[in-house]
Order: C-alpha cells, then structure tokens, then sequence
C-alpha cells in the first residue's frame, strides 16, 4: 500500500487529473472503477491515500462521497484537501463536424456544469449521463452523430479530437477534492475540522449545536445535511469547521456538543486548501 494513491477511473477522468496534482509524483496512482472501491482500498490498506471529489462550486456536493464518509468513519479519515480548475473539452472521433453531433455523453456532473453552453450551441442533441469515461469514449469513436464531454487528456487517450475547449459555463469551475487516508493530518496553524452528526428530534437541537462553535469562536464554513437510510424523515450533518480537532477550543467545542447530540464523528482535521490548482 505504500506510495499508492486510488482514484476513480479509469486514464482519463478529472479524478486522475486532480490525483496527479496532488502526488506530484510522490504515489503511484492506481484507478478504482467506483468510489465505493476507493474508499475500501484506503480502509483495507491496499493503498495508503485515496482521492475523491466532494464539491463543484456550481453544482454542490457529491451526495455519494458524502454517503461513503459516513459509512467509512471508522476506518477513513480525511488526510488533505484540494481544489482543482476542471476544464471541459468537446471531444469526438476525428473527422467528425460539430453540426453532425446528435447525441453527447459525459457525468452527469460535467453535463450539469455545461448546461448553458450546451443549450446555446447543441439544443438539439440529446445529453446522456454516463458513470464511466471509457465506455462513453467507445461509443463516440466508433459511431458517427455523438461527442463527449471530458477532459484534454483524454482526447489524447482515446483517439479523439477536440471540437470545442473549455465549454464550462463559468471560467473558474472549481472541485474540491479529499484525500482520504488512514489517519487525519497532524495541525498546520491553517486547519479545517469536517464532522458528521446526529442530533435528537426536537426544536432547536440543530441551534443548540451550532452555537456551541459559534460560542467558541469557531467559523462554520459549511453545512449539509443527509437523509439517514431506513429511517424516513431524519436526517445527519456534515459540517467543516476552521481549525483543528487538537486545538483547545475545538476540543472542548466538539466535547461540549457531542454530549447534546444522539451521535459526533470526526471524519479529519487537515490542512486547509490555499488556491486552485
């Protein structure tokens, strides 16, 4: 497991490009078909960090991931954070002419952060959500009418070319991303603390719980919350907190909290992403 960091694969996803940025040649990267299987490798040591994304700045969070935090808790924590630039690129067999497209295909995801390009210059082609880069790149080289939308290197990859760059809908479309690892990071002096927890149902239990950090001067940077599975109508939180879990007040913030709450997870305290890379 030493020196190897999983990621969603397969060659050719955004997860790949964010995995290079982060090991930088430090890891060797091994793809995951699914993000489940990523978190399992770091769980079962098979590798020593994982890399998953959590949040588009356009489109919100990554429901599955946050699912996955929550079913790993006890054997994965959050190591690091980053934020990368995702960059959409048209991509289709070569030859083939941008008014001939009929169908394109991509994550869910990259379509949703497309949406207004697409609108403008492909109303008519019909958009079709696919989990894997590599089945939606088959499709498109071998048959006439479709394109793909996904990243430069995978043109490269895939035999195909680029009928259109950066399609994204704002410049700065921005990904964070998680390393997960075994254990979290020790303090940096610029820390970010992310938890998950669940409170009694009854008026002002979410107040209460957040005030505690408000009390303790501790800045709230986001919150989301999920359904529990099997139970209709209740609900969990993830929070990410400045600061980190071994600093004085945030130990006796997250103390004083958990008392009130049916549950608290702390899922890492790690280094706080600086720019985009």
């Amino acid at each position: 497991m030493d020196k190897v960091c999983a990621y969603l694969g397969p060659a050719g996803t955004y997860s790949e490009e964010a995995a290079q940025k982060y090991a930088g040649g430090t890891y060797l990267l091994k793809p995951y078909p699914s993000f489940d299987s990523v978190f399992a490798a770091v769980a079962d040591q098979e590798t020593a960090r994982g890399l998953v994304p959590v949040e588009n700045y356009l489109e919100g969070s990554v429901n599955l991931t946050l699912d996955l935090l929550l079913k790993f808790a006890a054997a994965v924590k959050i190591h690091g954070e980053l934020l990368c630039i995702i960059r959409h690129f048209l991509l289709a067999r070569p030859g083939q002419k941008a008014a001939q497209i009929k169908e394109i295909f991509s994550h869910p995801q990259a379509l949703a952060q497309c949406r207004s390009y697409l609108d403008r210059y492909f109303p008519e082609a019909a958009r079709i959500g696919m989990s894997s880069t590599a089945e939606a790149a088959a499709l498109v080289a071998q048959s006439p009418g479709k394109a793909m939308i996904a990243s430069q290197q995978a043109a490269e990859l895939y035999g195909l070319e680029v009928l259109r760059a950066e399609i994204q809908d704002e410049a700065l479309n921005i990904t964070r991303f998680l390393v997960l690892a075994r254990e979290d990071a020790p303090p940096s002096g610029r820390d970010k603390t992310s938890l998950l927890i669940g409170l009694p149902d009854q008026p002002g239990s979410l107040h209460r719980a957040l005030g505690v950090f408000a009390a303790a001067g501790l800045n709230l940077t986001k919150i989301e919350s999920r359904p529990i599975r099997g139970e209709p109508g209740k609900y969990i939180f993830f929070l990410d907190i400045e600061g980190h879990r071994e600093e004085e007040k945030m130990a006796k913030a997250l103390q004083k909290t958990g008392d009130g709450a049916l549950f608290l997870k702390v899922l890492g305290s790690y280094p706080r992403a600086a720019a985009p890379l």
